[in-house]
């Protein structure tokens, strides 16, 4: 709950469980998000001062993450592939062959990878067939959140979503019906596209019954990486930010489409019509979870409430470069810009001196090798001179990895007083733009954001670093 002077009066989260299973499947169930939004609301509005303040709602949600519908908020299928699902790799071969790897991305901003959700309509279409065929329309994940919300109308998405198919053209904002028509995906599958600050609809009655609030205006919404950059202040051409979760990015807002030459780099559609936003994501995140699972959950650590400052404390003791150990984070094979699902992780010169602080540090350190190669894909390559970048996400609270970051990068940081909520920041300066509280986003932004310091680089790891990621980079084939 979010107050219109920026204010965040009330944070509530539920969770749900990610299946993950062989072939680099990721799934989730899309009425768990429903169920969960609704007792998140229930929640936030338990408050009786707020409670009939309440003026709209939005969502945002994973971006690419398809939900094939039979109806209006009723899935095909009871599990759907989250974006970083990689199963469609023959799908991905298919259309590499069909089209070029030059004509996809120039045309839809979407590397040659088994993410888009194009490839997993091909997937759904091949291997579950009986789902395509009930499939009325194929929406995405904050689509589905918001048709659970609000009264029955025709399906829709927002530009973020739709141009993270890989059957939307980016620069003239409509479905590639030739693409769509090559891959045996029916046209009348697709749903319209609008821009992310209309009004999807008026909440349900008979949830803003059980809420005990008015049925107020729910906007169509906008994916992840696009609230995000809002939310973080990234408004303007070349500004950005550094999501430190499962899914660590390098993302840019941009007012001019600027591509990656060699095609690595995913560039989509952002919430308005006007601008685009380039989204440089590795996978490195996850290896944090995977070592706290592994290795650190049965250990003397393992009860600990707050585990990530003792390692860190631990780490402070540990020169940088862990010892001689290197970390190569592709525990689930990696994005940008390797582009590789089959890339798997490595630590390189463990030997018995290292212990467990020695071990995560280097993987803090592999994340941040792999976030400075996309950045320099941005400014050594595409020629971007990147303005200003704010740290958001879970990982913008652990100190340790915002200084390696920021003396790998060589740049200043921006430290945000709400680093955890900028999608839903962002979201809400969308609504209230729409709603009138707002003449401008400029405005909107010198309400809502909100920074409390900077992360500067440290001019003596910088050298360490900068000879520690050339080993990083010859350490595998690129």
């Amino acid at each position: 709950m979010i107050s219109s002077e920026g204010k965040i009066i009330s944070t509530v989260k539920v969770d749900y469980e990610t299946y993950f299973g062989p072939g680099n499947i990721v799934e989730q169930n899309p009425f768990d998000w429903a169920n969960a939004s609704i007792k998140c609301l229930k929640i936030l509005c338990k408050n009786r001062n707020f409670r009939r303040d309440i003026v709209g709602l939005c969502v945002d949600a994973t971006v690419g993450t398809l939900v094939p519908v039979e109806g209006w908020g009723t899935p095909s299928v009871e599990r759907v592939p989250m974006y970083s699902d990689m199963r469609a790799l023959d799908e991905a071969k298919f259309v590499g062959e069909r089209f070029g790897e030059a004509y996809l991305y120039k045309r839809t901003g979407n590397p040659l990878t088994p993410v888009p959700t194009l490839l997993k309509m091909m997937w759904f279409k091949k291997n579950m067939p009986k789902v395509y065929e009930r499939t009325k329309k194929f929406v995405f994940h904050k689509d589905f959140v918001v048709e659970n919300l609000v009264e029955a109308s025709e399906p829709f998405t927002d530009y973020s979503d739709a141009s993270a198919t890989m059957a939307y053209d980016i620069r003239k904002k409509e479905w590639i019906w030739e693409v769509l028509e090559e891959t045996g995906i029916e046209s009348d599958k697709m749903v319209e596209v609008r821009e992310s600050t209309e009004i999807a609809g008026m909440l349900k009655k008979d949830i803003a019954e059980v809420l005990e609030i008015k049925c107020v205006p729910v906007t169509v919404g906008a994916g992840d990486c696009a609230a995000t950059l809002y939310g973080a202040g990234a408004i303007s051409d070349s500004t950005g930010d550094i999501y430190l979760g499962t899914a660590p990015e390098v993302d840019l807002t941009l007012e001019e489409l600027k591509l990656d030459k060699k095609f690595r780099v995913p560039v989509r559609c952002h919430m308005l019509k006007s601008q685009w936003y380039s989204s440089a994501t590795t996978l490195s995140g996850y290896s944090i979870g995977w070592f706290l699972e592994r290795f650190v959950k049965d250990s003397s650590l393992g009860h600990a409430s707050n585990v990530i400052e003792i390692l860190n404390r631990r780490c402070a003791k540990i020169p940088p470069g862990s010892g001689g150990l290197l970390y190569l984070p592709y525990i689930i094979g990696e994005r940008c810009p390797l582009l590789d699902p089959l890339a798997r992780a490595a630590f390189i010169g463990l030997d018995r001196n290292h212990g467990i602080e020695h071990m995560y540090r280097a993987m803090l350190e592999g994340i941040s090798f792999a976030l400075r190669e996309n950045y320099e894909v941005y400014v050594k390559e595409m020629g971007l001179d990147i303005r200003y970048l704010a740290f958001c996400g879970g990982g913008a609270q652990n100190t340790l990895l915002r200084k390696v970051i920021a003396s790998n990068l060589k740049f200043e940081g921006l430290l945000l007083e709400n680093p955890l909520d900028c999608a839903a920041l962002g979201n809400s300066m969308l609504l209230l733009k729409t709603l009138g509280y707002f003449k401008d986003f400029n405005q909107a932004k010198e309400v809502i954001v909100k920074s409390v310091g900077k992360e500067s680089s440290d001019r003596e790891l910088e050298k360490v670093y900068d000879e520690l990621y050339n080993l990083y980079r010859d350490s595998y084939i690129r």
